[in-house]
């Protein structure tokens, strides 16, 4: 009986030592096609200086894991958001953000039907505001997206230093975005953005997608530096 009970517990015992090994196996065989992707993307971009690292590595992938981010984390990128520079130093950024399933479910819910797809996976979701007045004396600020989007520049750039990626999103109702979250008139509603930890391509819900999951290129410094009698007419 006690022999019995043994070899029982021994092939129990290799079992599982056989199904965690394969299990392994996917794992290190689905992250290797990452690491394998990771290692491409500087083909898909030429840095011709010896730029920051966070710019060279940030990109805006679809694919997320379903991994929830750390408190720290979370707060460290919104944190690095407050730091930019601004007309007048207004300030005007806010950010909606979402982590629990409730709040994830209700910006899902604006989002159109593409992005929905995959930014589903997203452990964060959040809008980015700009206040539409200077605080100091109550005029139209006409700098305020201009603010918001170097303040979101910042934040995107911490969360690359920290390991996470983000994607902004245009398509989305911002009406009902406005009329879900009482977002008052007085403030603009500029994007919406996914953020977590990069997941595996394969993953993806729909072949156009991983068609696009790599750094797109970027337009040749001399095509966006010019002499000041550029636009001049001959």
């Amino acid at each position: 009986m006690k022999k019995s009970i043994q070899k029982h517990l021994s092939i129990d015992l290799n079992l599982k030592i056989v199904l965690f090994s394969l299990g392994s196996l996917r794992v290190i065989k689905k992250y290797a096609k990452h690491s394998e992707r990771m290692m491409k993307m500087d083909q898909h971009r030429d840095y011709k200086y010896d730029i920051l690292k966070e710019i060279k590595e940030r990109w805006s992938p679809r694919a997320f894991s379903e991994e929830k981010l750390s408190a720290e984390d979370i707060e460290a990128v919104f944190d690095a958001a407050r730091f930019a520079q601004s007309c007048f130093n207004e300030q005007p950024w806010r950010y909606l953000v979402a982590t629990e399933e409730d709040e994830l479910e209700l910006l899902r819910g604006v989002l159109n039907e593409k992005n929905r797809l995959w930014a589903k996976k997203a452990p964060v979701l959040f809008l980015v505001l700009a206040h539409k007045k200077f605080a100091y004396n109550g005029k139209p600020n006409p700098y305020n997206k201009f603010d918001a989007g170097t303040s979101w520049g910042f934040l995107s750039l911490e969360a690359t230093k920290r390991g996470l990626v983000t994607h902004g999103m245009a398509g989305f109702d911002k009406e009902a975005a406005r009329q879900k979250l009482d977002i008052p008139e007085d403030y603009d509603i500029i994007a919406a953005v996914a953020m977590g930890k990069l997941g595996c391509k394969d993953d993806l819900p729909l072949e156009e997608f991983k068609e696009k999951e790599h750094p797109d290129s970027r337009k040749p410094l001399e095509e966006i530096k010019l002499r000041l009698g550029h636009f001049k007419k001959s």
